[in-house]
Parts: structure tokens; sequence; C-alpha cells
């Protein structure tokens, strides 16, 4: 059998030396069998003589030939793909979830294509439509938007499995998979009331800030975090300061500004909780910067545990969120929904867990609880549950 590969010398440069890749039928004519026989032994189907399919066998592995899977996906249907579009691959929480989501969906005998879009809508929009053009068999998507999604309602999405994670879209009746972050907020806040700190602030990692009565207006994610800690403050009687609710970039170097600002104040917070891992490590540089120490001038919680803030001295307190369960729960509606061919609308809410370490110091006396009665004067019966803080715009960024 001669060994030559076909080479396509049409191209000028280094690109007329490379062969073309390897058709079936080449593999077909090096065998000496017709291209149906080739297709058959490569496809493991129909009828094959031992001896023809020993000889197709050694042709492919001789061109090096592969068989081409988008062809093969058109005419059976399936890729045997899926497409996860998430927001921040830098960040630890979407990095661990998406390691999850690849090894469970791998398990299930599919690959994972990954797109990632830095919280931006038009990018989500462009990786939605690539990864659809591409035949997916479904998509998983962590989107930058609460109310901007017909890119997720489109014709080429509406016939594939679709699963959001870690964000809901309120209007968008389709499977969603996220963490209980309003009541992990609540829990931050108890946190630092019974160990007495009363003057409680919060470093959000949003692109705009938050509007409590309008939930659709930005990442539910966000909109639980502060709403849960602002819920719970009102609770022990407590109002949040305008300059304790700051916002940022998931941006080092724009959190440790906005932190330092936070913080530069004579009636700074004494607690301040985190809303991710940047926010946290933008907080640590600050307070290095102002010669604070956290765990004593400075008491912090961030959401999302990593190893770094537990060798950190002293050990930072977390909202330990269930990251691997949240990408496999994903993967497991996935299938579901392509074992049934039909779309599901459930939506898991997974528990967190509050992880107390050293970084919440204990100040005073803890702080009491409003009784149902103090509540009512305070904030009346439609607010006695939640006493809503009025919008608070982005920090600005010292120059």
């Amino acid at each position: 059998m001669s060994t030559n590969r076909p080479t396509d010398s049409s191209d000028d440069g280094f690109r007329s030396a490379r062969p073309r890749p390897s058709r079936l039928v080449d593999v077909a004519e090096l065998a000496g069998v017709s291209r149906a026989t080739a297709a058959r032994a490569l496809g493991g189907y129909g009828k094959v003589s031992a001896e023809s399919l020993a000889r197709v066998s050694e042709a492919a592995a001789t061109l090096e030939y592969r068989t081409n899977q988008l062809a093969r996906a058109i005419r059976a249907g399936r890729s045997k793909t899926i497409g996860l579009v998430i927001a921040d691959i830098s960040n630890s929480f979407f990095d661990q979830a998406a390691r999850a989501i690849i090894d469970r969906a791998a398990r299930s005998g599919y690959q994972v294509l990954v797109a990632h879009t830095d919280d931006i809508l038009d990018a989500e929009v462009s990786a939605v439509h690539v990864l659809t053009d591409k035949r997916v068999d479904g998509l998983i998507v962590a989107s930058s938007s609460s109310n901007e999604y017909s890119h997720l309602a489109s014709n080429a999405v509406r016939h594939i499995p679709l699963v959001l994670v870690d964000r809901r879209i309120p209007d968008l009746h389709v499977a969603t998979v996220t963490t209980n972050d309003y009541a992990s907020s609540r829990e931050v806040v108890q946190l630092f009331a019974e160990r007495g700190h009363r003057r409680m602030g919060i470093l959000v990692s949003s692109t705009g800030p938050v509007v409590l009565e309008r939930e659709h207006a930005t990442v539910s994610s966000v909109h639980d975090r502060v709403s849960g800690f602002l819920d719970q403050m009102s609770t022990y009687g407590l109002t949040m300061e305008a300059d304790w609710l700051r916002y940022s970039r998931s941006d080092h170097v724009e959190a440790t500004a906005v932190a330092h600002a936070m913080l530069s104040g004579a009636n700074r917070p004494t607690a301040v909780m985190a809303t991710n891992a940047t926010m946290a490590l933008g907080l640590i540089d600050a307070c290095r910067q102002l010669s604070l120490a956290v765990g004593r001038d400075v008491s912090l919680v961030t959401f999302d545990d990593s190893e770094w803030a537990r060798v950190f001295q002293p050990p930072i307190s977390v909202i330990e969120r269930p990251v691997h369960a949240l990408g496999e729960t994903a993967v497991e509606l996935l299938l579901e929904q392509l074992e049934s061919g039909r779309r599901l609308s459930n939506c898991p809410e997974l528990d967190n867990c509050l992880v107390d370490r050293e970084s919440v110091a204990m100040i005073s006396h803890p702080v009491k609880a409003l009784n149902i009665h103090e509540r009512l004067e305070r904030h009346g019966p439609l607010e006695a549950g939640a006493a809503r803080s009025p919008r608070v715009g982005r920090s600005p960024v010292p120059g």
C-alpha cells in the first residue's frame, strides 16, 4: 500500500506544503474498497468482511483519517457537545464550575465548548450564536443580564435544551440552578451583629448599582446578596450609610481603589461582606495600604472559598457555595432534557455554608434584634421584614 498522503498545492507559502485532511474517498482508494464499504467499516455498521475491515483500518491509520464529526452530527441529529457560556473564567467560582460541568459531561460522553463573556452582553450574544452554529446539543449559560435575553429565546436556542446556572432570568421560564445567596447574606449580618458590629458595609462586584425595587435591573445573584444583607440589617434596627455600599468591576485594581475609599473615612464600617474573591482581595490590599488589620480593625466575610482564604492570616471566613454540585446539577438538568426531548423549568436552589474562621472580630456586646413591635414602629406593616435602602450609585474611583 502506498503511504503518500494527499496534498493541496493550490496555496502559496507554508500552507502549500501542508497535506489537506484525508477524506473517506482517500481511505477507500488506498484500501482498494468502495466508499460505501469504507464508510461501513469505519462507522461500525452493516456487513463488512474481516479482510476489508483490516484493510480499511490500516488505510485510515496510514492516512491519519478522522471522521468528520460535524457531518456525522448533522446526519445523526446529535453532536455530543454542550455549549457553556460563563461570565468570567478568571473568577475562581466560574473556573471551578466550568471544571465540574466538563467532568460531569465527559462521564456521559459529551464534550464542552466554553465561551467567556467577561460579563459583557454583546459577547454573550455572540457566543450563543457561535455555539448554536456549531450545532451544540444544548446550552448552559451564566447570563450577564436579567432583562435582556432575546438571544436565549431565539429560534436557534428554543429548539435545544437550555440551563441557566448561578443566575436567574425571572421572565425566562427555563431550567435554572442557583444557590441561596439571599439567606447566606442574612447569615453574614447575623454573625457581624453577634460580634458587636453595627457599622457594616458591602463591596459588590457589579457593573452598576443595585436597584432593590427592580429585581430585573441587575444580575440575580448580586441582587440577592445585597437585598439579603440590607433586609437582615433592618431586623437589628441598623441602616446602611451610602459610603458603606460600594460597587466595582471584577478587577483587582478597581476593587482596591473602591475599598480604599470605603475605609478611608473616620466613620468607616468595622465589618464588610465581599461578594466575590476579587472584591475580598481588593479590600485586603486596601487595608494593607491604610495600615488596617483584617480580623481586628476590619472584619471580613467573602462569598466563595479558595485556597488563599484558608491560608491567609487570619484565615478568612467565607460563604462556601457548593460549586461542584451546582455544575453537576446543571449538566444533569440538560441531559434530562436531551433524553426526554422536552424543555424543563425546574429551578433547584442549593444551600450554602457559612464557614466562620478568624476574620470576624468580637468588638462589643452582641447587637440585639428588634422584636416585631419595634420593627412595626420603625418601618410600618409593609416594611417590617425588609427595610429597603435607597438606591446607592457606583462609587467613584480615586484618581
